[in-house]
């Protein structure tokens, strides 16, 4: 009995589980949020609203139609795995990646020309677009390297110039521009640049969009965990983001530390924008604001606790619910209703942390109450 209460009592302590643990409370907050914001608009249909949310793909009676939807999920799951890297290997650095929605629009500059337009492989047009989005990250990362210029501010300001750039580029090039619909031409399994299903499309009732994005999107993060997890280039990114000083120091280099982060980071992102559009199940439409996956990938990161395989699940649960979320408009709800549900827990998951430095702290205090107690009976 004392060996099983000691191995739970180590294992409530690591810092996984209590990610996991702060991870789920966060979840199970912005879902009863969720339900609470429902109850107001219409209380008559918020229990089958919030069931929608939560069942997603499983309130369809069709088992067809149950595979269909859930392979759509989880294709739609597979960039925002990769926008979530992006995230993660940027913040391991000591760099927040806020311009990830520009690289993303970059890489989408360029699979649209060579995708749509010249109709190049699949493979050939993913890998320039992970450069091209490579590069355009690397303005930052050369800023901040060499003029100390904040990685947020100079981010924030290359979304913008991204979305403009891209905007004009694409709506005056007949050749990728769908004029009648105000987007970019669909890339569809007749194009060389539609990413193969392999097989897989058949395991969930013919989705065309499922196929080998979704194992990439694995392979990926093996090597990112990698990555970080056994070589020395992975410790000197680590190192740099916990102790910049300390660091060069020891002899790692902040400049290429930040170069190298800024670069993987802006390649991840440019492979989320390839596993959208050359999936074929978005294109790029005209709008006043950068792409929001951008935005989502930093509440993936921070709800699977800034872990490369814990963001494989908080990137599914967040793409579960959106995908949830978008079947309410036909209960009653607008459609910016689900906007708001899924936003709310999703805004929520930034809290993981804030929660886990709060259990460490609480956990500290109870320490030292058990030493102080000790101490008195002994006394």
């Amino acid at each position: 009995m004392n060996k099983i209460k000691s191995f739970f009592s180590s294992l409530i302590k690591k810092d996984s589980t209590k990610t996991v643990v702060t991870s789920l409370w966060c979840a199970l907050l912005g879902l009863i949020l969720g339900f609470f914001i429902l109850l107001v608009i219409n209380p008559s249909n918020a229990a089958y609203g919030m069931s929608s949310v939560l069942g997603n793909y499983l309130i369809f009676s069709n088992p067809g139609d149950r595979l269909n939807y859930f392979g759509q999920t989880l294709a739609k799951t597979a960039p925002l795995i990769a926008m979530s890297l992006s995230i993660l290997v940027s913040y391991k650095a000591g760099l927040f990646n806020l311009g990830a929605s520009g690289q993303y629009s970059i890489a989408v500059l360029v699979i649209c020309f060579l995708g749509v337009g010249a109709n190049w492989p699949w493979y050939v047009v993913m890998i320039i677009a992970m450069i091209a989005a490579a590069i355009w990250s690397a303005i930052t990362g050369l800023l901040k390297a060499f003029f100390n210029v904040n990685e947020v501010i100079s981010g924030i300001m290359l979304n913008w110039i991204a979305l403009y750039l891209v905007n004009g580029l694409l709506s005056n090039s007949s050749s990728v521009w769908d004029g009648a619909h105000s987007e970019s031409i669909m890339i569809t399994s007749e194009y060389n640049s539609f990413i193969p299903s392999i097989g897989l499309d058949k395991l969930f009732a013919g989705n065309s969009i499922v196929g080998l994005g979704m194992i990439l999107i694995l392979i990926v993060v093996i090597i990112i965990f990698i990555l970080l997890k056994k070589t020395t280039v992975g410790y000197e990114l680590k190192a740099t983001g916990l102790n910049s000083d300390a660091a060069r120091y020891a002899g790692i280099s902040k400049v290429k530390s930040i170069l190298i982060a800024t670069a993987i980071s802006g390649a991840l992102a440019g492979l989320s924008a390839s596993l959208s559009l050359q999936n074929g199940f978005t294109s790029w439409r005209l709008s006043s604001v950068p792409p929001e996956i951008g935005f989502q990938g930093i509440s993936s990161a921070f709800l699977g606790g800034l872990h490369p395989i814990g963001v494989i699940f908080s990137s599914y649960f967040i793409m579960h619910i959106t995908e949830g979320g978008s079947m309410i408009t036909d209960l009653g709800f607008s459609p910016e209703t689900a906007s708001i549900m899924t936003s709310v827990i999703i805004y929520l998951s930034g809290f993981v942390f804030f929660i886990k430095e709060a259990m460490r702290k609480f956990e500290i205090k109870s320490e030292l109450n058990k030493l102080s107690r000790n101490k008195e009976n002994k006394v």
